[in-house]
């Protein structure tokens, strides 16, 4: 019964959600700028109907997941019961989580792609999309806090499809009937497996690509100028990512090395192995490479009357949210983590994320009053501050006093000491010397293109050296007009809050 259900659920959630996203590529693609009030009542019966298969379908993996024989299974092997009040929070929470995750994809699709409707109904739309996000975040959490108990842990961490069907797996486990065992290794029973860490990775850098067409659409007035540099610099990320862990690894484990002893291994990027901070350097070499021949070898006339200095302020920080997400794959696998602490020291964390940092990939820990500290969760949680406070923060909030295209320079600063203080938290199976080193690095690098920056923004405005007789005309990334005393306010207020904010994760996370 829970099978007939489970896939029921998935055929409403995926036909929901492919309609929804068929109205509004259509919409958007035929330039369909209504009224608000027409748009709204003609859209309304659609949008509904999209809306009620989707929270059908969620709500129906629920039942399923309390149907399921493997659920069954371990609430009676572990003496458990389920009880209304969990069944309550798994039920309710996820309608509502589906309501407010339906609103802001909405909200947001409506603001920032039909930007000719009537301002007063963009500023609702703009108020609900932002009023969304929290409580997006608090439904989750009550969400899964119905179904914590009734979980088996380590969590899924990739998705089966094969003769098995279409199931959610945890591929260090091995689970019967998806692997099979030879004798001496196991292997997928007629399917393919696709790791989370993957779609994880994918959605990061298809954000951040929606992101950067976004901003520079708003300066430019035009999409995708972007596009072909995403896809030679995503690929190109990848390969960084590949060869900086096979360099991490040589460098630690030496002559014994698998990549040394087998260098056709470094082709097998199926058995994992990526590393971030290789896939960051050689993605932006790429992706500089790409614009700097469209513009000056190809001189395509569009490229020829942007800034690429304020294109840099715009893409580069923006790949911490890819990284922030690609360290949520790193948490569903159990890697990547820090050394034990105790679990009372994270028991404010929601169940399903301290239970699962219990585990070392399929190895739960030996003392299970005890955890490993949550790095992969902190790294997400400081690379979205760290893109909010350059970008934001830097690049647009300081103005006039700016200094074009060092936003490069405070991208390689933030995650460089993101990874020299985190670096040498890590459990040692997870732990590489060259990765510390290098993150100095880092900070070097970003601190001098900093100063670069600046220097060339000092002379361009003073009309110095090579800009002495250089008609410069120094256009912000936003058109600034908030006086000096103003400036200087908001720039404190938000140090203040990413210093408060830093220091709170190094508490709650109980990192020294």
């Amino acid at each position: 019964m829970s099978e007939v259900i489970y896939y029921l659920a998935m055929a409403l959630f995926v036909i929901g959600a492919v309609s929804y996203g068929v109205y509004f590529n259509f919409m958007v693609k035929n330039k369909l700028r209504l009224q608000g009030n027409i748009l709204i009542t003609k859209c309304l019966v659609y949008l509904g109907i999209c809306f009620f298969g989707i929270l059908i379908g969620l709500v129906l993996f629920t039942v399923a997941f309390y149907l399921d024989p493997a659920t069954i299974s371990l609430v009676e092997n572990n003496n458990l019961t389920v009880d209304a009040g969990h069944q309550f929070l798994s039920y309710f929470f996820i309608i509502l989580f589906s309501v407010f995750c339906f609103t802001f994809l909405t909200s947001f699709l409506y603001y920032f792609y039909l930007p000719e409707l009537d301002s007063s109904l963009r500023k609702v739309f703009k108020i609900i999309m932002y009023s969304s996000i929290p409580l997006m975040v608090v439904t989750f959490i009550l969400f899964s806090e119905g179904n914590a108990p009734y979980l088996s842990y380590p969590l899924c961490n990739s998705i089966y499809i094969g003769k098995h069907g279409i199931k959610f797996i945890n591929s260090y486990v091995h689970p019967e009937p998806y692997y099979t065992y030879s004798g001496e290794s196991y292997s997928l029973d007629g399917g393919i497996s696709i790791a989370f860490y993957a779609i994880f990775i994918l959605s990061g850098a298809f954000l951040v690509l929606a992101i950067c067409d976004h901003f520079i659409y708003k300066i430019y007035g035009k999409h995708d100028i972007v596009t072909t540099c995403f896809f030679v610099a995503f690929p190109s990320g990848l390969v960084g990512a590949r060869l900086w862990y096979v360099v991490l690894d040589i460098s630690k484990e030496g002559a014994s090395s698998q990549y040394v002893r087998d260098w056709t291994k470094i082709f097998s990027v199926w058995d994992g192995g990526l590393g971030i901070m290789g896939g960051a350097i050689l993605g932006i070499i790429a992706g500089v490479s790409v614009m700097l021949i469209i513009k000056y070898w190809k001189k395509d006339p569009v490229y020829q009357k942007i800034s690429y200095l304020r294109l840099a302020d715009i893409i580069i920080p923006t790949i911490l949210v890819a990284q922030a997400i690609g360290r949520i794959g790193n948490f569903f696998n159990c890697e990547v983590h820090g050394n034990q602490i105790p679990l009372d020291s994270i028991a404010w964390l929601p169940t399903f994320i301290k239970t699962n940092y219990q585990y070392n990939y399929a190895t739960q820990i030996s003392n299970t009053t005890m955890a490993y500290l949550p790095l992969a969760t902190i790294e997400t949680i400081t690379n979205l501050i760290g893109y909010f406070f350059i970008y934001f923060g830097i690049c647009r909030g300081l103005g006039k006093y700016h200094a074009e295209g060092s936003g490069a320079g405070w991208y390689l600063v933030w995650y460089g000491a993101t990874r020299a203080l985190l670096e040498p938290l890590r459990s040692g199976t997870f732990q590489y010397d060259l990765s510390i080193s290098s993150s100095y690095f880092m900070i070097g690098a970003g601190l001098f293109i900093v100063l670069v920056f600046a220097i060339l923004k000092y002379l361009r405005e003073k009309k110095l050296w090579l800009f002495k007789n250089y008609n410069f005309v120094d256009e912000v990334l936003v058109q600034d007009t908030r006086d000096e005393k103003t400036l200087r306010r908001d720039i404190i207020i938000v140090a203040s809050i990413a210093l408060l904010i830093v220091l709170a994760i190094i508490i709650l996370f109980n990192i020294w």
